[in-house]
């Protein structure tokens, strides 16, 4: 069965407007500091979005003022332990482009949100989103568990190694420098968070995620 036309909206990036591709959209973000854009399921939700502007549409590290009420934090599983931090990201395979970020589940507010880089990959995003993570909690004086889907970043934390297959390139530096910190990190920091595998078959889509799947 083929996957579901998409369309995107691109609010801050080289072009912004709206696409019907990723490869078309993702090449207005590629590089962009702060780079703002979101998908939906037609173009005329995507015009209208655009025209909203991307405050209404997604959410921002830095706040800012909405003309509609914020959704409050959705309903969580009994097994979710709250107060807790969930991280996600999201990188499209076809471009590299990645970024990722970090949810309050008792609240729904976003703590944190990097990117986006280039030349990356799903696993390099849910690592660094960990550690990042981690790092924040550690200044805030907090030990609150933190929940990331990925298996893969989990593992590596553990390991404190991030074992990617990604190649170095001019366009992934930052990602890289960003990595070698983040492994020095765990091997150098105590930390007594949690950092737990969210259930997503029982539990439904990680908070945090980007809902562009």
């Amino acid at each position: 069965m083929a996957a579901a036309k998409k369309w995107y909206v691109v609010w801050h990036g080289h072009n912004p407007g709206v696409y019907d591709s990723w490869d078309a959209a993702g090449k207005q973000v590629q590089g962009v500091p702060g780079a703002k854009y979101k998908s939906f399921p037609s173009k005329a939700e995507a015009e209208a979005a655009f025209v909203d502007g991307a405050a209404l549409h997604i959410s921002s590290a830095s706040g800012g003022t909405s003309k509609r009420p914020k959704a409050g934090p959705r309903a969580l599983p009994a097994a979710v332990r709250l107060p807790s931090i969930a991280v996600d990201a999201a990188c499209d395979m076809t471009t590299g482009v990645m970024e990722y970020r970090g949810v309050d589940l008792a609240t729904g507010a976003e703590i944190f949100r990097m990117g986006p880089f280039q030349d990356s990959s799903n696993n390099l995003g849910e690592f660094l989103a960990i550690v990042h993570a981690l790092g924040w909690c550690k200044q805030q004086g907090s030990v609150v568990p933190i929940y990331s889907d990925s298996r893969t970043a989990l593992s590596w934390v553990r390991r404190k190694f991030a074992k990617t297959t990604v190649v170095r390139t001019p366009g992934n530096a930052v990602v890289f420098d960003l990595i070698a910190r983040a492994e020095d990190w765990v091997k150098k920091n105590a930390y007594a968070n949690p950092v737990l595998k969210w259930n997503t078959e029982d539990w439904g889509e990680n908070p945090a995620d980007f809902g562009r799947k």
